[in-house]
């Protein structure tokens, strides 16, 4: 399954500030050798994790998620596209992305995709 859900509940305002993106591949004995790693200082504008955050959470162009509770449907191989290229990947991939602020550290989700062909 490429679709995650996340519910999510911010108890009050809290501005994205920045964020961390780290891909690796997944070697054998489960080692993982890292890829990418792209700390973010303005996540709302990045080109993967930008139309994530809008959309998820209806964000203006502070960057602030509104109090509230959130369903977050986050479709792993659409993103993983977004980021990766649709370029031949074969092998299995590990995800990271990692949202915060000075104050608070909100989401963070790793995630493993298999590629068996084009993505």
């Amino acid at each position: 399954m490429s679709d995650v859900i996340f519910y999510l509940d911010f108890p009050k305002d809290c501005p994205v500030t920045k964020a961390r993106v780290t891909v690796g591949s997944v070697q054998k004995n489960n080692y993982t050798k890292k890829m990418f790693n792209y700390p973010l200082e303005k996540p709302c504008q990045h080109f993967v994790l930008g139309p994530i955050l809008v959309d998820a959470f209806n964000l203006s162009s502070a960057c602030k998620i509104k109090k509230g509770q959130y369903t977050v449907h986050l479709n792993m191989r659409e993103t993983c596209t977004k980021f990766l290229g649709s370029n031949f990947f074969y092998g299995i991939y590990t995800f990271k992305i990692f949202a915060f602020n000075n104050v608070n550290n909100f989401f963070c989700v790793k995630s493993e995709l298999v590629v068996a062909g084009k993505l």
